[in-house]
């Protein structure tokens, strides 16, 4: 698919490209499965962990477009942008800033989609930003000047040596006017408003309380900008040397130093910030502690709490920042999949509607191996009888008849007089009547069949 957002773009859709793209998930999807040709395309795509081809180059360009935000000023692509996007490049005279609304309304072009999407956004990489050059990150420079300290495992006598030592690191840090402590939080309410906290300790007191509040952003978004707003007027202070921050997120605060994190312009104060500090004085040095929420160590919980209680009300309209545009387009991506799946009749008529073990209709996803895969994916003879049970598609005589009329479709047990899917699995006496699923919970299914290898496979197995 490279370069195939040269023709997949708004109003201008390539059947025939689309169909053969089509063709090929299909194939993917039966590899994997080890199912009949003939089975639905949709159903075994959503069992594989495929998600349809259409909505994936949707992903795919939209991200595509959010890369346009990085390109550096001089690059042509700004000449055909806004004003506002072409980053003080002349604008060329057929720019979108310079065309009528008749001739944006009947233009068809990639240029109007990046446009479109820009717009909505207002963080964007910058991936000529100085400290994230190599050799020049401050990973490169001072690797030895900050430590993160993590919990070795959850069980409870880890936790409970892990505070204790996280307690020592916190005294040790209120003894002397050179050290101070930072305890950072930031949580996401259903309203899509981030509330973002932080104290600053010395000398066993809060020097400074502060709070921020955000839109649009991701909890990532959100912890980052919680050590950033603690972090640079601790910096900001004269004779400090030791700094230590206290988080209930030390992915996020790993993800500062990392060379592989795409630099977006929120890391840029934090980076710079601590760069600074570094060079100021060899004797500065920050710790990052991790302070599980579980945990309810008393200093972080305060600022737990007020994170928590704060409910501020969304302010629209807003932009939203780079990760939570991509996010939310997964996300919508990923709701449009599972809301066309439960209806769609590609899926396959006879499809069964499986339950985990919360009790909640399995959806399709893509994440994680799917959410059939991982419990079906044992053996390849396992998920091809899994997939056959669960379309249909498979070697019973409902299903023979389709190709052959004149076979009887009655089961050999002669309960039934056609044998269906559902006959097999919860009436057939063929089969150990303890071992038939007492609930449509996926385990119960793929139990059976383990149970029961000869249900839905071949005679000569």
């Amino acid at each position: 698919m490279y370069r195939f957002n040269l023709w997949f773009f708004k109003d201008v859709l390539i059947v025939k490209n689309i169909n053969e793209l089509k063709k090929m998930q299909c194939k993917a999807a039966l590899w994997i499965t080890s199912t009949f040709q003939t089975s639905p395309s949709n159903g075994i795509e959503a069992i594989a962990g495929l998600i349809p081809i259409t909505l994936h180059m949707c992903k795919l360009n939209s991200r595509h477009h959010l890369r346009y935000g990085s390109i550096p000023s001089s690059h042509a692509i700004n000449s055909l942008l806004d004003s506002q996007h072409a980053k003080n490049h002349p604008l060329h005279k057929v720019a979108i800033s310079k065309l009528t609304d008749k001739q944006r309304s009947n233009l068809k072009s990639p240029i109007k989609d990046v446009n479109k999407c820009l717009n909505g956004v207002r963080d964007y990489y910058n991936l000529l930003f100085s400290l994230f050059s190599p050799g020049s990150r401050v990973v490169d420079h001072f690797s030895s000047r900050f430590s993160f300290h993590s919990l070795p495992s959850l069980s409870n006598e880890d936790l409970f040596h892990y505070l204790w030592n996280l307690n020592q690191a916190f005294r040790s840090s209120q003894t002397s006017s050179h050290n101070i402590t930072i305890i950072a939080d930031g949580g996401i309410k259903k309203s899509q408003v981030a509330t973002v906290v932080a104290y600053i300790w010395t000398d066993n007191s809060i020097i400074q309380h502060l709070q921020v509040n955000l839109i649009n952003v991701t909890s990532i978004e959100a912890e980052l900008m919680a050590i950033r707003l603690g972090l640079i007027p601790a910096i900001e202070k004269e004779n400090i040397h030791d700094i230590i921050i206290i988080t209930d997120s030390i992915a996020t605060a790993k993800k500062i130093f990392e060379s592989k994190t795409d630099p977006l312009h929120m890391f840029i104060p934090v980076t710079s910030a601590i760069d600074s500090f570094f060079r100021k004085d060899d004797r500065n040095k920050i710790q990052f502690w991790f302070c599980p929420s579980k945990a309810k160590w008393p200093k972080h919980k305060l600022v737990d709490n007020q994170v928590k209680a704060d409910n501020h009300a969304p302010i629209f309209p807003s932009k939203e920042l780079h990760l939570f545009n991509k996010k939310k387009e997964c996300d919508n991506i990923l709701y449009e999949w599972q809301d066309s799946f439960m209806t769609n009749p590609k899926r396959g008529q006879c499809f069964f509607d499986f339950e985990d073990e919360n009790q909640k209709v399995i959806k399709p996803t893509y994440a994680k191996g799917s959410s059939w895969l991982p419990s079906i994916g044992f053996t390849n003879l396992l998920c091809a009888c899994f997939t056959r049970m669960t379309t249909s598609h498979a070697p019973i005589r409902e299903y023979q008849q389709r190709f052959f009329s004149h076979l009887p479709i009655s089961c050999s047990c002669g309960e039934a007089e056609i044998q269906t899917q559902e006959h097999i699995v919860i009436e057939c006496d063929i089969y150990d009547p303890s071992t038939c699923p007492c609930n449509i919970i996926i385990n119960s299914f793929v139990h059976f069949l383990v149970d029961n290898p000869s249900a839905f496979s071949f005679d000569n197995g």
